[in-house]
């Protein structure tokens, strides 16, 4: 019977190895450009995981299309977005609104009136070495999905984008099984296919309306789950709250708070406000001098 082949390194092989990837111009983990946050996580490397967790109607999609249009500034690294909970083509409207700064009903009446090539500008080109998939994937799938990608692509497929955690197929006796398997499942993947991950998640019904502050119990069916991610955050709509005043609702209605609620790499605990374009509604880190180099 023959043995598995195992990879055993000396801490002298490692060093080297950390040491020469990250002197490498072409190494870099992938920035959501978010500035405080990703000082906070020194970015997501190749074979990690962070799960972006929300109450639905919070906007964990909009906030992974926002990330796809921060990291396609770089012309040379490769992005696959499993846009699982919609339609490639739903997905490409909003990707569309953030890149054009216009709300999506507006790329609808682009679309409608023929006029969509008199905005394209470099959107296509920004997005040439991205990819969408909005057929079903199962967990088993994915490696293959991912090397076919890889095969398309000109550059290193580096970001993974997945809307959202329990849409991907996986048996388990039950929705606890199940959630802990995918989560072990996703960053086993992650560090054989040398792709960092971003994964929406849903709370919990205990995440209530989504206006609460976002805690690791909230997570629905979580398991092992926190324990396999590598970073996590956690996202809630202030503004939602019933109790506020008008004018705190005012105020509120285009934040989105975000907690680190984990950070293998540092410190957790951090809690930053983003702000909704009030039309694209991309997300941005207010007076985040990073944003400032991402605009198309």
């Amino acid at each position: 019977m023959s043995l598995p082949s195992f990879n055993i390194q000396t801490f002298d092989e490692l060093l080297e190895e950390y040491a020469r990837e990250r002197t490498d111009p072409s190494w870099s983990p992938v920035r959501l450009g978010w500035g405080s946050i990703d000082a906070d996580l020194r970015g997501v490397g190749a074979g990690q995981v962070l799960g972006v967790a929300a109450r639905a109607t919070v906007g964990k999609t909009w906030a992974l299309a926002s990330i796809a249009q921060n990291f396609t500034e770089r012309r040379d690294s490769g992005l696959l977005i499993l846009s699982l909970e919609q339609p490639g083509i739903e997905w490409t409207e909003r990707q569309f609104a953030i890149y054009t700064g216009v709300a999506p009903e507006t790329v609808e009446t682009w679309a409608r009136e023929k006029e969509i090539g008199l905005h394209v500008g470099d959107f296509t080109e920004r997005f040439a070495h991205a990819r969408v998939v909005e057929d079903s994937v199962s967990l088993q799938d994915l490696p293959g999905l991912l090397n076919a990608t890889s095969a398309k692509l000109s550059v290193p497929l580096r970001l993974v984008l997945i809307d959202y955690l329990g849409l991907i197929g996986m048996t388990g006796a039950n929705a606890y099984e199940t959630a802990s398997g995918l989560g072990k499942g996703l960053k086993i993947v992650a560090k054989r296919e040398k792709v960092a991950i971003v994964v929406a998640m849903q709370l919990s019904r205990a995440g209530g309306d989504g206006s609460e502050p976002v805690s690791m119990a909230m997570l629905r069916d979580s398991g092992v789950l926190e324990e396999s991610l590598d970073f996590l955050l956690g996202c809630w709509r202030p503004g939602k709250a019933m109790s506020l005043s008008p004018s705190e609702a005012i105020a509120l209605q285009d934040v989105m708070r975000v907690a680190v609620l984990k950070n293998r790499k540092g410190r957790d605990g951090r809690i930053v406000d983003l702000l909704f374009d009030s039309e694209s509604r991309r997300l941005t880190e207010p007076s985040d001098p990073f944003m400032a180099e991402l605009e198309p």
